[in-house]
């Protein structure tokens, strides 16, 4: 009886610090981008990747992903919608990995948000993490 106890006590304590077992990446990303858009852009991967166990950090060399971004209009990365974005997404070598539009969103916080998201969730997924 003691030993399951024991055992139960150990397996509660286990479970407890799971989440401080996982690893958390850390992916340095530059953003292209006009200053707002970028400091929108920039919060909210941080704040999405933090969910995803991911910390974000900005690099202006030797960054594993560069990620194009504008809002609203005629953007340099292609044409979008008052309340929309473009984004393109390269590795460090340049070669783009994936591009992507979000339309409909009320303003550049949403639009930014979606992009967010997206750009975490595919990134996951090329990495065969998610």
């Amino acid at each position: 009886m003691k030993f399951l106890r024991c055992l139960l006590v150990a397996l509660i304590f286990s479970c407890a610090f799971a989440p401080f077992a996982m690893g958390q990446q850390t992916w340095r990303v530059r953003v292209d981008a006009k200053d707002l858009d970028r400091g929108l852009l920039i919060s909210k991967l941080q704040e999405h990747g933090a969910n995803n166990h991911i910390k974000v950090t900005i690099a202006n060399e030797n960054y594993d992903y560069r990620v194009a971004y504008g809002t609203g209009g005629f953007t340099p990365y292609g044409a979008a919608g008052p309340s929309a974005s473009v984004t393109k997404v390269f590795d460090a070598r340049g070669t783009e990995l994936f591009e992507f539009t979000r339309d409909g969103r009320k303003t550049d916080v949403g639009a930014a948000n979606a992009t967010a998201k997206e750009i975490i969730k595919r990134l996951k997924k090329l990495r065969g993490l998610g």
